[in-house]
């Protein structure tokens, strides 16, 4: 099992993960990372309009809402 499928199981069982394990994560699956100017923490991932996850680059663990959403951005693109 390769680490990236560590990483992908990891995010389906819903344990902590950091923000760059969820940005290589959404990056893989397709999503854009945009950073607003101004120098904010929050990076916006998009991949359509209805397909949104913002994520706080200083937060360490990331929060638990934020797991389940890139949990479920994975079971829709239902690679694993």
């Amino acid at each position: 099992m390769s680490q990236f499928d560590k990483l992908i199981h990891k995010i389906l069982d819903e344990k902590d993960i950091t923000y760059q394990e969820a940005e290589k994560v959404l990056l893989y699956l397709g999503y854009i990372a945009r950073a607003p100017k101004g120098g904010s923490s929050h990076i916006t991932f998009t991949k359509s309009p209805n397909q949104i996850i913002t994520l706080v680059r200083t937060q360490k663990p990331l929060k638990k809402y934020l797991v389940r959403l890139i949990k479920e951005a994975i079971e829709y693109d239902k690679q694993y």
